[in-house]
């Protein structure tokens, strides 16, 4: 029954709060509009230059092969820590 007496009133307080809330946004129901598109542009905005990022399937041979020569074996142990500078 104490329970009761504490759940109830934290329950209105916070269906409350988020009514308080929902009124509290744009009080005349309208939104700014997007800006209006250039002409001969489609509706959807083009993505910014390096959105996507290139796959190994995507990349030019000369350069697929220049990147597989780069990559090193991975060492099964881990790398070796390095204990002083000057050995």
């Amino acid at each position: 029954m104490r329970a009761m007496t504490i759940v109830i009133p934290v329950s209105i307080s916070l269906s409350l709060a988020a009514a308080a809330q929902d009124r509290g946004g744009a009080s005349s129901g309208q939104t700014t509009p997007p800006p209006a598109a250039a002409t001969g542009q489609a509706n959807t905005p083009q993505a910014p230059v390096g959105h996507r990022q290139p796959t190994q399937g995507t990349l030019p041979p000369a350069i697929r092969s220049e990147e597989d020569s780069k990559r090193q074996p991975a060492d099964p142990l881990g790398p070796v820590p390095k204990i002083c500078s000057n050995c």
